[in-house]
């Protein structure tokens, strides 16, 4: 590793007594502690500066610099700090902080630039003007990342810096790589909350996941990057999974998140960081194919895939989905003939209706977009209908393959439940863990299969083909479980109990819906 990167526990708390406890209670393995003065209501300096324990990083910032301090008082508040003998002291480059930069005191500065507004494409400009300005002092340029490859811009400024000499990362959830990264990348320093506590800049890692998640301060030059592409990505639990089954069997790989809204943003990434692995989910599954050298009998099939493996210098892409959504079902109903209503046309529906097709049901797709139903069905030789023509639709089982109700967007359903006809829904969607969707179905007594299942599954077959090793199925269930905020107990706690397997109308019996399935807590 390059250098020392200090883990920096960020305080933003709105009294005094808050920020007093909060730092009493500080992270053993975080090196210092920022206490941010500007977001305190009744501050008390003194109580906090003379609190005794972890070095402390005094920062105030103005509103427009994205505090809660007015301009006046930005400077006297400074000054007290130093003349209190603060360990460190953060100065905004291009304020009037400049006067406060060069001391014989024992405070060491750091000069920060940050940028709310994105990237600027030469760093290295403003770099050089900082460090002429900046006497001993430790420089800290942070920026927005607008894009997933606005993190190279900040790998490629870190390269030029001397060791321990810059802290540079990007805020944003497109900027999460370059916080897990800092290390391997040479920043001095890294910021990050306890989990819990008020974040005081987007895209803020909580202290716990960088250690015990990412292990970050692990990361070598020998750690293989894997990762899951998307865009939204801040809901994917996979990170949680990959990670927990890596670190379970001691595998010195590290699975990140990467959101891009255009694939175009990302590709850079893909090599620029030499990921040996890659999930794709929504809305890349189909559009990422012009890019790989080979497809798996799968994936041709289904067009579209939710992995890529790189072998040597070729992309390799494979679709996992298709076996993992039938595991949940064959334990559920009888598939050979059954009548299905499958909403979606993107990837993830494909790879639903290539592996129901296969299994014996006759499927008809339902799309808002009636030309991508009709576009998918014909070239799967199934049925498709309008929307709305799913009121009423009878049905053996009713599938949800759009993204309809998955978080952050929780309180919205692909239908009204009222328009629900079949005994058995599936949504693949699993966070949350119950959709509006399955409880408005749950609450008719239907049956009801959450995504949960499916997801497991495709992550360990994803995860053979990354590592080239079995994982731990349940430390993988339990990782999703935790990270859902459902308490993971024995084995098939925290989960659906398996219903009774359901005949179809291709049974030529009477359907009865399900018993009512329920979350059960230790």
């Amino acid at each position: 590793m390059p250098s020392r990167c200090l883990v920096i526990q960020v305080l933003a708390c709105a009294t005094t007594d808050g920020m007093r406890r909060a730092y009493l209670a500080a992270d053993p393995r975080a090196d210092v502690v920022e206490l941010r003065l500007d977001l305190v209501k009744d501050l008390d300096l003194d109580r906090l500066i003379s609190l005794k324990g972890k070095p402390k990083l005094a920062t105030v910032r103005s509103r427009h610099q994205g505090g809660g301090a007015r301009p006046a008082d930005r400077e006297p508040l400074l000054r007290r700090a130093l003349q209190a003998g603060v360990e460190y002291i953060d100065l905004e480059y291009g304020d009037r902080d400049l006067v406060l930069v060069k001391g014989q005191d024992r405070t060491r500065r750091i000069l920060s630039h940050h940028d709310f507004n994105g990237t600027p494409a030469d760093l290295q400009s403003l770099h050089r003007e900082m460090r002429a300005a900046a006497g001993d002092a430790l420089l800290k340029i942070v920026t927005f990342a607008d894009a997933a490859s606005d993190v190279l811009r900040v790998r490629d400024l870190l390269k030029t810096a001397a060791p321990g000499a810059l802290i540079a990362f990007c805020m944003g959830t497109k900027g999460i790589p370059s916080r897990i990264l800092a290390p391997l990348w040479g920043s001095a320093a890294v910021y990050a909350p306890v989990r819990g506590a008020a974040d005081s800049a987007p895209g803020q890692i909580p202290l716990e996941d960088l250690f015990d998640l990412y292990r970050f301060d692990r990361i070598g030059r020998g750690t293989r990057l894997l990762g899951v592409l998307g865009f939204p990505i801040g809901h994917s639990l996979s990170p949680h999974i990959h990670n927990a089954a890596l670190r379970a069997l001691d595998l010195d790989y590290r699975y990140l998140p990467f959101e891009a809204a255009r694939l175009a943003e990302f590709l850079p990434l893909l090599s620029e960081l030499r990921l040996a692995g890659l999930s794709v989910t929504l809305p890349h599954k189909e559009t990422i194919l012009p890019h790989l050298d080979v497809l798996d009998e799968t994936a041709r099939r289904v067009g579209a895939v939710n992995t890529v493996v790189k072998v040597w210098n070729r992309l390799e892409g494979s679709n996992t989905d298709v076996e993992a959504a039938m595991v949940p079902l064959r334990a559920r109903l009888r598939l050979a003939g059954a009548r299905v209503a499958l909403m979606g046309a993107g990837g993830a529906a494909r790879a639903l209706c290539h592996g129901l097709v296969a299994e014996g049901a006759r499927v008809t797709i339902f799309n808002r977009t009636a030309s991508r139903a009709r576009d998918l069905a014909r070239a799967l030789g199934v049925k498709h209908l309008p929307w709305g023509r799913l009121r009423g639709f009878r049905c053996d089982l009713l599938v949800n393959a759009t993204s309809s109700g998955m978080a952050p967007d929780v309180g919205r359903a692909p239908l009204p439940a009222s328009w629900i006809a079949a005994p058995v829904v599936y949504d693949i969607i699993y966070n949350p863990p119950e959709t509006r969707l399955l409880r408005e179905a749950r609450a008719r007594g239907l049956q009801v299969i959450d995504g949960l299942q499916m997801f497991v599954a495709q992550a360990a077959a994803q995860f053979v083909l990354f590592t080239g090793k079995k994982p731990p199925l349940e430390v993988m269930r339990r990782a999703a479980l935790l990270a859902l905020g459902v308490e993971a107990g024995p084995e098939g706690a925290g989960e659906p109990r398996p219903p009774r397997k359901v005949p179809t109308a291709a049974s030529k019996l009477r359907v009865a819906p399900g018993r009512s399935i329920r979350r059960r807590r230790d």
